[in-house]
Formats: C-alpha cells, structure tokens, sequence
C-alpha cells in the first residue's frame, strides 16, 4: 500500500483553487520520495490573506501546470493509498473540489488525519497544531511551504509509529481506530455547460499578448498584484486586482486609477509590458 503526505495550498476561500501541492511518500519508517509543485488555478485571482498565509502570488503560478497536469503525476498511486494530512479534512476537501472542476475520477483510498493522531497520543500538547508538533519533533520547515510541510505531517505519522508500537503508519490508522475511507467517483462526461465555461476560462493567452503584471502600491505603501488578462468566454481584456477591495467589487481603487489613465500609484514597469497597458487604457475609453 502506497502511504503519502499531502498538503495544498489554495488562491482563494475557494477549496478548488489549489495553487501548490507536496508529496512526502514513506516505506516502512521512513520518508523515501518528496514532491512539490506550484499549480496555476483555473482562476488567476488570488485572496490578500491567502497570499500573506503562503506568500504565493498570481505571476508566480503563470507558468505553473495545471491541476489536471500535476495530478496526472501522482493519480496511479493514489489509487488504494493511505493518504496522510494535517487537518485532512482542509487537504481532502481541496483534491475533491479540485478533481470535480475538472471532471477527473477519484480514485478510491484511505485518509489518516494527523491533527486526530496528535491529539490522541500527545495530549499534553498545549495545542496540536503543525508547527507546534514539528517543533515538538525537531522539524525545521517552511510553514505553509506545501512541500515543507507534507514533509512535517509525514513525520509527525511516523512518530506516532513508535509512541503506538505500531508496525507502520497504516498499522497505526487501525489500531488507533483513525483511517477513513474515501470512495472512488467516476470521471464526468465532458462537454457540457460546466465544462464549456472552464475551457473558455483556461483559454491560454496568445503569443506575446499576456498576461501582463503589475504592481501597485496601496495606502499604506503596500504592494498589489494587477493582472492584465483575457477572462470569460469572449476573452475580453481587464485588470484584476489582489488587493481586499477588489473581494468585494469589481473595479478597486486601482483598478479605478488604471482605467481613468492615472498611473501614479504603479510601481516601476518595463516598456513593453507599460505599453500594453496603455494601450488597454486607451481602447478602454474608446468604448
């Protein structure tokens, strides 16, 4: 049975915008294969407070593959698997949303939720949470780093190995009365309205044209995110931006700024890039 760590990070409140996702694999009593890999959601909008949690940010994933591509990596071994997280309920919910935006097949497996595990054998812990256990176990990571910490709630299982007695970390699900089953679910057919909205959102840019990033500085000096993208079906052009008020409406303040042509707030921005920009600016108020 194969027996993985996993953990996800997300853009947004929304479980199916996974942008990073770590593997740490274990045999017997040990971590022998780690993975870790940035995913470009299927929408480039990222919350303020996810990007302070993680630190990732929507030009950082441009490049990334999707979730479809990463998952294709690992989906033959998930396949009665052991799969281990901390919080497993966050990480489950996230592969589910996930597999069903896209239409993928879940494969069946089982879950182990090391929150529970911790609880159960450590209970003098002033509290269960994965820094504290890693701290506990002497686990120097990168907290929310989605390699890093798969790595830590692996650990975090194979410790509780040997406080247990147990063989291994699937001997210690059973004995501890903790390994939860999660049924498989069939690939949806393709083609339908659900399915024509994703690919219009996915619609890769064309050459040369974008997206474009730039940076803008808030009140308080804070720095922004503000894509220049292609969204929606037409494939119409707008800014969006990563700043909180733009969760709440559809033109911030700079997204305001941008569109009445007032540039002071952008930070220092290359030619081309510039160019585009004002060129958006300009067609805009043509309208």
């Amino acid at each position: 049975m194969t027996i993985l760590a996993i953990d996800f990070e997300t853009a947004t409140s929304e479980a199916a915008s996974a942008c990073a996702v770590g593997l740490a694999f274990v045999e017997g009593c040990e971590v022998t294969q780690r993975h870790y890999t940035l995913i470009r959601p299927a929408d480039l909008r990222f919350d303020p407070g996810n990007i302070r949690v993680h630190g990732i940010r929507p030009h950082d994933v441009l490049d990334a593959p999707s979730f479809p591509e990463v998952f294709a990596g690992f989906a033959d071994r998930l396949e009665g698997a052991l799969v281990v997280a901390h919080n497993a309920s966050f990480d489950l919910k996230v592969l589910g949303a996930c597999l069903s935006l896209y239409g993928l097949a879940q494969p069946r497996f089982s879950a182990l939720c090391t929150v529970a595990v911790s609880r159960r054998l450590w209970p003098d812990s002033p509290n269960h949470k994965l820094s504290t256990m890693a701290a506990r176990f002497g686990v120097g990571f990168r907290h929310h780093h989605a390699g890093d910490d798969a790595f830590a709630c692996a650990t975090i299982a194979l410790e509780g190995v040997q406080a247990a007695g147990a063989r291994d970390v699937r001997d210690l699900a059973d004995r501890l009365g903790l390994r939860r089953e999660v049924a498989a679910r069939r690939e949806r057919a393709l083609g339908g309205i659900a399915d024509r909205a994703l690919a219009s959102q996915l619609r890769p840019p064309s050459a040369g044209r974008g997206p474009f990033r730039y940076t803008v500085r808030g009140s308080r000096g804070t720095p922004y995110d503000v894509l220049l993208a292609q969204f929606g079906q037409a494939g119409a052009w707008r800014l969006a931006c990563s700043c909180p008020g733009a969760r709440f409406r559809a033109e911030c303040r700079h997204v305001r700024a941008l569109h009445e042509g007032d540039f002071t707030d952008l930070a220092p921005t290359e030619a081309p890039a510039l160019a585009h920009l004002e060129r958006f600016v300009l067609d805009r108020a043509k309208l």
